[in-house]
């Protein structure tokens, strides 16, 4: 690891150490990540959370996702790397969003493990307990599906005015807690501005508003009759 993406990483109060062939950095207040994580482990093929790549659980309270190109990269470079810089990137944009109280999982630590000159990078980060992602929860017809479509588009506006555009803004990306908050995920792909064009801001919500069609189209989910004017409102 460089010394400047360590000196980032430290800005945010991050620590790091070598082991079993790997570098775990990690937040100075979770010591124990290095007594829970198992960086010898292969990613449990059982696990039943999954994004663009498979997702393993670490108890009591821990999501490990390794990183993964996108678009026609991923059929060639998958789970490599050349750089920090991406996941960097998603810390310093995870930090911004909760210090300004977007619901985001806090990310604990990152896992480097070196193939040749390439990286491969794991993301550890909190689990939300009894949680849902917003596709699968839409596949029942609930009372609060407006409510939800309201609290979306309010998120996705709080998102945009702290200057972040969300390259991956779509169902799978929010998470529903027990109480009904919305979450935002996987934030590896977003970039901050100082002020998001408005262009950006509309990539996004259209983005949106593809997923819904799409899984609508393909008979998965139940929206609410007036969803987009509720995604729209205020």
């Amino acid at each position: 690891m460089k010394d400047s993406d360590y000196t980032r990483f430290a800005r945010l109060g991050f620590e790091r150490c070598h082991t079993a062939g790997a570098v775990l950095v990690y937040r100075a207040t979770r010591p124990d990540l290095k007594r829970l994580l198992d960086l010898d482990r292969p990613v449990d093929q059982s696990s039943t959370l999954r994004g663009r790549g498979q997702l393993r659980l670490i108890e009591p309270d821990l999501v490990v996702r390794p990183l993964l190109h996108g678009g026609l990269l991923r059929h060639i470079t998958g789970t490599r790397f050349l750089s920090l810089e991406r996941s960097i990137r998603e810390l310093e944009i995870s930090e911004h969003l909760r210090n300004h109280g977007i619901r985001t999982p806090q990310i604990l630590g990152i896992i480097i493990t070196p193939s040749g000159i390439f990286r491969k990078i794991s993301v550890v980060s909190e689990l939300v307990p009894d949680s849902v992602d917003l596709l699968t929860w839409l596949e029942t017809p609930r009372a609060k599906s407006p409510e939800i479509f309201i609290q979306a588009g309010r998120l996705i506006r709080q998102i945009h005015a702290l200057g972040v555009f969300h390259a991956d803004c779509h169902l799978k990306n929010f998470l529903l807690d027990s109480d009904h908050n919305l979450w935002v995920l996987d934030l590896d792909k977003a970039h901050r501005f100082l002020t998001l064009p408005a262009f950006m801001q509309q990539m996004n919500f259209r983005r949106f508003v593809r997923s819904c069609r799409k899984w609508q189209k393909k008979g998965r989910i139940h929206l609410p009759p007036s969803w987009l004017a509720q995604l729209r409102e205020n």
